[in-house]
């Protein structure tokens, strides 16, 4: 996922986001701000110390970028299996598996 630059930050979210550090008072607030607009989207806690805020506000800003590339990954996977005709399982058969009888290697034409 390449980063892009807007507003003089860098954005490392797909939802065009990022993670930052605001002080009020004596609490340095961890928050999710749009990229373009600056609009504030999520409070994650605050802190006493600016040190903490940032270690919180990195490892959030980690955490959603591995989330969304799994999901970017996940969505390559089964167009690729889906192309080479291995997509999702089907959906369930109407009659259950418990429902079977006990031998179906033998075969019965009735």
């Amino acid at each position: 996922m390449a980063a892009k630059k807007t507003n003089g930050y860098r954005n490392y979210t797909a939802d065009g986001s990022y993670w930052t550090v605001r002080k009020h008072g004596r609490t340095f607030w961890v928050l999710r701000l749009r990229s373009e607009t600056y609009d504030q989207l999520e409070v994650w806690g605050g802190y006493s110390r600016a040190g903490a805020a940032g270690g919180a506000a990195a490892q959030l800003a980690y955490f959603q970028a591995v989330s969304e590339m799994t999901e970017s990954l996940r969505g390559t996977i089964h167009r690729a299996l889906d192309k080479v005709g291995l997509g999702a399982l089907p959906p369930k058969a109407p009659v259950s598996a418990s429902e079977a009888p006990a031998n179906l290697a033998v075969a019965d034409d009735e």
